[in-house]
């Protein structure tokens, strides 16, 4: 279950879905050097998980999560027109 913001630097607890934004994001579990997928489409489902990870609105305002095969999950910057777009629509 989510507890906090995935920022490292923030320590905001998750209470609410209509507060921050979500992630939900699915990682396959092959390792480095093996086949993406096995042979099997049964086995191919239970190689794959799903994980959540939440931003606060403060953080959600100037930070994405993106996912990278060799780092997993790390935070990005928005680009600036994205978030000063957002600012002045509210």
């Amino acid at each position: 279950m989510l507890s906090h913001c995935a920022n490292p630097q923030c320590s905001k607890p998750f209470l609410r879905l209509r507060e921050g934004k979500l992630f939900v994001v699915e990682i396959g579990g092959s390792k480095p050097g093996e086949p993406e997928f096995p042979p099997l489409p049964r086995t191919r489902q239970s190689l794959r998980r799903t994980e959540r990870y939440w931003l606060c609105d403060q953080c959600a305002a100037v930070w994405t999560l993106m996912f990278d095969q060799q780092q997993g999950i790390r935070l990005a910057p928005l680009p600036r027109q994205a978030a000063s777009a957002k600012c002045g629509a509210g």
